[in-house]
């Protein structure tokens, strides 16, 4: 009776649930004989069956995560994420080993009239095996299959992840360009100070030191690129102008004849556009943002070292350059006395670890 019924024949919803029970049991029978013969998921493409049996069960990424076919169907969110994890490590000393490739690799590399040009690939500033396809062969996986992990672990692709991690190289590339357009402005931290107390005087000077208030008419605080601000104007400046001043100086200085694919290529990364978008997704702001926060940071350890020169000549026996630094240092005639309330006496006592770090960076008188 039941040969001929419609239930063995498929045509009503037992039927059909018997044939799809039948086809899932074919198809776990099969994925089981391909785990015990080594024939687990692995990469994909138009080779796939021999990309599957090597880069199967024991393919490096799921050793080093702990992921395998046989445990990921219960695997906690946790100890999925601890694995992923271990992957990301490995991601980043790969990154990092390759960006120490490029630095050495470009040390003495400079073009020359009298030096041959691009002899070997080796030598190329962008060829440093830092490609994420030599990743993928290390690790024994498909691009796709390490984006999607990446993806799973922080939302960024392998690319934007591996940029990420070189994006070191790019603070020490931004200190040097500082330090020098820092020094092209006002040479070594602390010699600037000369600028403030060595301007002449106002005709109504007395004894060394101006009567001349700061709202004099000739203080205009000219900003034109025709009409320069005179050494009387440097003198009787207010610290916030000075400031805004400095930084927007430094921050045009440091963007003059600036190569920013060729430095990008020098700092590991393949272009322009990927540095700039590394900066967006590790530190939250665009090169150019970073550029003038930096700027901002180093026209502060200037005035620091600038108030302690003033106040190493402020401090010396009475002659007019001294009274000119002691006016430019506390607008008084008096030698300067404890406790300074100076910008480097503040630094020493409240960020004494950021004065030495920048001190070590870029020197001081």
């Amino acid at each position: 009776m039941f040969g001929i019924s419609h239930q063995k024949a498929g045509l009503n919803w037992a039927g059909r649930y018997r044939d799809w029970s039948r086809e899932r049991a074919k198809a776990i029978q099969n994925a089981k004989f391909k785990m015990q013969h080594g024939r687990g998921e692995g990469a994909t493409g138009r080779h796939g069956d021999a990309e599957t049996r090597r880069h199967g069960e024991h393919a490096k990424w799921r050793r080093i995560t702990g992921i395998t076919s046989a445990v990921e169907g219960v695997l906690t969110a946790k100890e999925r994420k601890a694995g992923l994890k271990r992957l990301v490590e490995r991601i980043k000393a790969f990154a990092t080993e390759s960006t120490k490739n490029t630095e050495n690799r470009q040390k003495g590399k400079e073009p020359t009239l009298m030096t041959p040009w691009g002899v070997g690939v080796e030598e190329w500033a962008g060829s440093a095996g830092n490609s994420i396809e030599r990743l993928c062969v290390e690790l024994e996986v498909s691009r796709a299959r390490l984006t999607m992990l990446t993806k799973e672990y922080c939302g960024l692709t392998v690319q934007e992840l591996a940029d990420g991690f070189r994006i070191r190289r790019v603070k020490r590339g931004l200190v040097e360009r500082l330090r020098e357009a820092a020094q092209q402005l006002w040479g070594i931290p602390g010699s600037y100070a000369a600028t403030k107390y060595e301007a002449p005087m106002n005709s109504d000077e007395t004894h060394g030191q101006p009567t001349t208030n700061r709202g004099c008419p000739w203080h205009t605080g000219k900003r034109s690129k025709y009409f320069r601000m005179t050494a009387e104007d440097y003198y009787y400046e207010d610290r916030a102008s000075e400031r805004a001043r400095r930084c927007e100086e430094l921050a045009f200085r440091l963007r003059q004849d600036f190569d920013l694919e060729g430095w990008a290529v020098r700092a590991g990364f393949a272009n322009g556009a990927r540095l700039k978008r590394a900066c967006v997704n590790v530190l939250g702001r665009s090169l150019r943002a970073i550029e003038r926060a930096l700027a901002a940071e180093v026209v502060r350890y200037y005035i620091c070292a600038e108030d302690k020169v003033l106040r190493q000549v402020a401090s010396g026996s009475d002659s007019a350059r001294v009274a000119r630094a002691r006016w430019a240092y506390n607008e008084s005639e008096d030698a300067p006395t404890e406790p300074f309330l100076d910008e480097w006496s503040k630094a020493e006592e409240l960020a004494r670890d950021w004065l030495d770090a920048m001190r070590g960076a870029f020197g001081c008188t």
